[in-house]
């Protein structure tokens, strides 16, 4: 691009950043949206305390399919019987490291003045690492249960559903299996998902809004659960602003309000965090997370919390049914889904300019030869990427990793700390061989060819950029633009260079702007404390389909086309 074009793309950027200023006046105040209940708690905190205790300390190994997961239901049962709740389970299949588990779901109806349903579920299992999950989920469990007692005391505008739930540490597949297939499904209004009191004395409580694979928590429920929390004067942790674009790209959920979000059903989950974080997640999934680190006082903040969510709810005139969609910027203020998607769109307006101005200047250099080879070396690049899809799945079909229903392993699970190296090496390397290979073929087959130009690649490259990125908004605009914005500003303006030091800097910002993938990665590494096992977590997951295949096709495409805009640095451009 000459000079001018240049700054006609920075005008673009200029102006792209206005739009987006632009947008804040844009947003809306969910304050005073919905009213939050006033009427009297009646939560027992030291009721709550023991209950867990006795439940832990009875079943401390309630892992999905055992013995004693199944026993543990019987306990609830005995208290939801006392409490005068119709009751009933439901049963579901689960595929954990290649075995068939059944699990259970406890489900306790109170039938109120209307048809519609208040669901609110809490996980029973723990994970193979844990002995007692006082923490995650016994207490969980123990406030439902209080909960329970406390609605049954008195009358309900809204049937109340209380379930507690299996396989929540395999990715919710109880929840899951409920939000698919409960007959009543369509009354439900919402639902609280409720999952951990933290250790010791909590500094906030906090709110999980990511939907599993699809959906998030409308803002109408963020913001009543917000309100319900500040009321019994504790801080509140949500997803807002970056941190929230990355939970809408990714839409991995570690609760059961995620399955339900996915069928459309407004669903929220409800957690904590403790004082002594790192304490928090020593004990996290661990044979530590005994009831002795719970204090009653925690368990009474985060019951009341919990009550006072399910009382506003109850309370509200009606509804919302089809709540429009926001991103929550601060505090209350929302910017709506449908400008969050313009301006999605509009953040690639540069590389559409780019690839015009490409476009008018070098089009009357383009040949069928030149580029069929640029298309045929893209193809080549991306095909040992597809190849480790393909033996990933061919691993998971032969049984050498292990097979999940959706989920892998669990934190710290025994699983995740002991790899398969070997797999891991076949299917790499075999992916290294075929990259060899096509390599070796393009330098045989193109050596008659005349030299490559710089200028007609670039145009390929730039045109197969932006249907990527048209594939990549249509797939998720959040996940489009986070790790697809920084390429598609910087690729198009390394131009070609004699200069070793040019080359060499364009080589780096190529490189620089996969920052936020590469930043992504480590957080989610960290968040799963696995280090270098990470890798293997990754296979895992898309085996099993936590990962999209969608994603990955997406994702591989543009390390391809990243590939193929360093390998051409080196390249002269025709005069």
């Amino acid at each position: 691009m000459d000079s001018k074009q240049t700054r006609i793309l920075y005008i673009a950027f200029i102006l792209l950043l206005a739009a987006w200023l632009v947008s804040a006046l844009l947003l809306s105040d969910y304050a005073r949206a919905l009213p939050v209940s006033r009427a009297p708690l009646s939560f027992d905190a030291s009721a709550a305390y023991q209950i867990a205790r006795d439940f832990v300390t009875q079943f401390p190994q309630r892992v999905l399919g055992s013995l004693e997961s199944r026993q543990s239901t019987g306990y609830i049962q005995d208290h939801l019987e006392n409490l005068g709740y119709s009751r009933s389970y439901t049963h579901f299949d689960a595929r954990i490291t290649g075995r068939t588990q059944v699990g259970r779901n406890i489900l306790a109806y109170k039938q109120g003045q209307t048809q519609e349903i208040l669901a609110v579920v809490a996980h029973l299992d723990t994970a193979r690492a844990t002995t007692q999950g006082a923490m995650d989920n016994g207490s969980g469990v123990a406030v439902l249960l209080e909960l329970g007692r406390v609605f049954a005391a008195s009358p309900t505008y809204r049937s109340l559903l209380l379930v507690f739930t299996d396989g929540g540490e395999w990715g919710s597949l109880g929840a899951r299996d409920l939000a698919a297939n409960y007959p009543d499904r369509d009354r439900i209004a919402a639902v609280l998902s409720l999952d951990s009191v933290g250790i010791g004395d909590l500094k906030a409580l906090s709110l999980e809004e990511t939907g599993q694979l699809k959906g998030f928590s409308p803002p109408w429920l963020r913001q009543l659960a917000r309100k319900a929390i500040e009321s019994v004067d504790l801080p509140v942790r949500s997803s807002s602003g970056f941190s929230e674009c990355l939970d809408r790209a990714l839409l991995i959920s570690w609760a059961d309000q995620g399955p339900f979000l996915s069928q459309g059903i407004p669903a929220i989950n409800l957690g904590s965090a403790s004082k002594d974080r790192r304490r928090q997640q020593e004990i996290y999934h661990s044979s530590q997370d005994t009831i002795e680190n719970l204090k009653p006082d925690s368990i009474g903040a985060f019951g009341f919390a919990a009550e006072r969510i399910v009382r506003s709810l109850d309370e509200l005139p009606s509804i919302p049914k089809a709540a429009p969609d926001g991103l929550r910027v601060w505090g209350a203020r929302y910017l709506p889904s449908g400008i969050v998607q313009a301006l999605q769109i509009l953040s690639f307006l540069p590389l559409a300019i780019a690839f015009c101005f490409c476009w008018n200047d070098h089009r009357r250099n383009l040949t069928k030869i030149g580029t069929g080879r640029e298309f045929l070396a893209f193809l080549g690049t991306l095909l040992p990427l597809w190849i480790i899809f393909l033996l990933i799945q061919l691993a998971r079909a032969l049984r050498l990793l292990p097979v999940y229903t959706l989920y892998p392993a669990t934190i710290k699970d025994p699983v995740l700390e002991s790899p398969a190296w070997g797999v891991l090496a076949g299917i790499f390397g075999a992916a290294l061989f075929a990259a060899i290979v096509c390599y070796v073929i393009a330098k045989y087959s193109s050596r008659d060819l005349p030299k490559p130009d710089f200028q007609i690649s670039r145009l390929v490259l730039l045109a197969l950029l932006g249907i990527v990125v048209a594939l990549s908004l249509a797939y998720n605009s959040y996940w489009a633009s986070l790790f697809l914005i920084l390429p598609a500003w910087i690729w198009p303006l390394a131009g070609p260079t004699r200069s070793a030091g040019m080359q060499t800097m364009n080589r780096s910002l190529i490189l620089a702007s996969g920052i936020v993938y590469f930043a992504v990665l480590w957080s989610f590494a960290s968040g799963l404390s696995m280090g270098w096992n990470f890798i293997w977590y990754q296979v895992l997951a898309l085996a099993n389909g936590l990962f999209t295949r969608s994603a990955f096709f997406l994702a591989t495409a543009i390390i391809a086309i990243g590939i193929r805009f360093l390998a051409i640095q080196s390249r002269e451009t025709k005069s």
